[in-house]
């Protein structure tokens, strides 16, 4: 199941919620209890396994030490 972050209206701080895609629960913020959260997009990190390459396809100015080897 991914993780959805949401933004607290009342307090303003970021909760995470480990939930399904077809099935979304009224939640409350876990700060401050308040009922009005606001879906945020978010990244996703993926661990490189030991033996893969370990260059950044987003760095293309060669500055980036992940372009160097």
């Amino acid at each position: 199941m991914p993780i959805f972050e949401y933004k607290c209206s009342s307090c303003g701080k970021i909760a995470e919620f480990l939930e399904s895609a077809e099935y979304r629960k009224a939640r409350s913020c876990p700060h401050c209890g308040g009922k009005d959260l606001q879906k945020q997009f978010s990244v996703f990190a993926a661990q490189i396994k030991e033996g893969q390459s370990k260059k950044c396809f987003g760095c293309t100015d060669g500055s980036c030490p992940h372009s160097q080897g």
